[in-house]
């Protein structure tokens, strides 16, 4: 029996009311949309299969910040295919969001806008490389440097803040750094 066949019934795990209505989000890729929450469920075996027959990889392309309102709730969320319950997984790379994937039938839930958001970034195609553990590393010292940024910002207040980055960005490549952090911090550099 197919996922989607007629006598089988799957409801949004976000809503858990909604039938998933079968959609093209790509050529090529199908994928199980909520009316509701507008939420797609992407199985496993059609996103890897896809992928496979991706051609051209273009890079990926960076923008400054998301402007679509992108739907996190944060709750865990159940696979409507198997019921498992699905990992949240940090896009990282700018995208403040992250991404539900389920370990029993490798299948993807992405609220709604994440498809539009991975797409204009290039990272649509990019969902198995975000399920590794090098990835999520990188996507975790993304939020840690974000959280060490805000504590800066609330201590130094913004333009001491921004004073101090550029100061730190002249001092590096300053092969005598250490005697200028030195100089700088000497009360008196001038008490002998």
């Amino acid at each position: 029996m197919s996922f989607m066949d007629q006598s089988y019934k799957v409801n949004c795990p976000v809503c858990k009311e909604p039938e998933l209505v079968e959609t093209e989000l790509e050529p090529e890729l199908s994928s199980y949309n909520c009316p509701d929450c507008d939420g797609h469920w992407i199985r496993g075996k059609e996103y890897w299969k896809w992928i496979e027959t991706h051609r051209l990889k273009p890079a990926e392309v960076v923008h400054e910040e998301e402007s679509l309102t992108l739907a996190e709730p944060g709750t865990p969320v159940d696979c409507p295919e198997c019921r498992f319950r699905m990992v949240k997984y940090l896009v990282g790379r700018g995208l403040g969001f992250t991404v539900d994937h389920c370990h029993g039938c490798k299948g993807i839930w992405l609220d709604t806008n994440e498809w539009t958001a991975l797409r204009k970034r290039n990272l649509h195609d990019d969902l198995n490389s975000i399920f590794t553990s090098f990835w999520q590393s990188g996507a975790q010292r993304e939020v840690q440097k974000k959280r060490m940024e805000q504590i800066y910002l609330d201590r130094f207040g913004a333009e001491d803040y921004e004073e101090i980055k550029r100061i730190r960005s002249w001092l590096e490549p300053k092969t005598n750094r250490e005697e200028l952090i030195a100089y700088l911090i000497d009360r008196d550099p001038f008490d002998a």
